[in-house]
């Protein structure tokens, strides 16, 4: 049911939405005992910034457990609210989304330093994980990084700094989940951190998490979803394009190979990323991300991963 700026709707009825239960739940998990003034006050935002941004929501929202999402209307156009605690990545994901200005992301509508953004909202669409022609969706996300690939405006994490602290950690965190493959591949995940990340040449905005899956039409033109941003090299945002869909790289384990190899070439040439670097980001991150899985107790998912990792380590460039 909508909800319009002059309902009287009861101050509980968000708290009772599942979805919002689960985002608190989620937010309380990532951010312990110091989220809890801005969750206890939350609600009173959602009405604050419905009323001041003449909004029609539809409640109950969505959330992936990092953030809480209503669709609604202003004016008659579709929009999309969320919310999320404001810890030090919110301001700089704001930052990353004003540079942009809608021209290869949702555009950012209207925005509450508390941590509540307005978006537009895109309808459902195919992301470009669905066509079936990989080499054709990879050449147009191409077309959507060069988009996003805009100088630095300040005031965004540098890769350097990023991979910096993962280097640092990434040998403890391994032993912790059981040293569950080679140590050999985590000090060689270690090394590549240290030697790329301060010998990066160009240094844009980056997405900092782009998969095919985030690639989403909207109102026409193909965006990027849920931008995590960074400044460096494009070549860090194309290793995750690389590394991309992992389960179903292992499949048919030739079929995968082939698979990596025709993803390599497409991306080397397209975005003219230097090939040797492009490799090493997309092997490293991926130990990177095969330690994390393990750590949130998905074993196989980690094990897959360090798959793939070992495929794009043999690349031939």
């Amino acid at each position: 049911m909508s909800t319009t700026p002059q309902d009287d709707r009861p101050d509980g009825d968000l708290e009772r939405s599942a979805p919002y239960g689960a985002f608190v739940a989620g937010s309380r998990a990532r951010f312990g005992d110091e989220a809890d003034a801005w969750l206890d006050a939350l609600p009173d935002l959602v009405l604050d910034v419905r009323a001041r941004w003449a909004l029609e929501l539809q409640e109950p929202g969505t959330s992936d457990g990092t953030r809480y999402r209503v669709e609604g209307t202003r004016a008659g156009e579709p929009v999309a609210l969320e919310a999320t605690y404001p810890d030090g990545w919110w301001p700089e994901t704001t930052h990353a989304l004003q540079a942009w200005n809608g021209q290869a992301t949702l555009r950012l509508l209207e925005l509450d330093p508390r941590g509540v953004r307005l978006l537009e909202r895109h309808e459902p669409g195919t992301a470009l994980q669905a066509e079936p022609d990989e080499r054709a969706a990879l050449r147009e996300g191409a077309g959507v990084c060069e988009r996003l690939w805009i100088p630095d405006p300040g005031g965004i994490t540098s890769v350097d700094t990023e991979v910096r602290a993962w280097a640092s950690t990434l040998e403890a965190r391994h032993i912790r989940v059981g040293r569950p493959f080679e140590r050999e591949l985590v000090r060689a995940a270690v090394d590549l951190f240290g030697t790329l990340g301060p010998t990066q040449g160009e240094r844009v905005l980056l997405h900092g998490d782009l998969h095919l899956r985030s690639l989403v039409l909207a109102n026409g033109r193909r965006v990027a979803l849920d931008p995590q941003p960074l400044v460096g090299e494009p070549a860090f945002d194309a290793a995750s394009l690389l590394r991309d869909a992992p389960e179903a790289l292992i499949v048919d384990v030739d079929g995968g190979r082939q698979r990596v190899r025709l993803r390599f070439d497409v991306l080397k040439e397209r975005l003219r990323c230097n090939p040797g670097r492009l490799r090493g980001w997309a092997f490293a991150t991926s130990i990177d991300h095969a330690v994390w899985c393990c750590e949130q107790g998905d074993q196989a998912l980690g094990a897959t991963v360090v798959e793939v990792a070992r495929m794009i380590r043999a690349l031939d460039v």
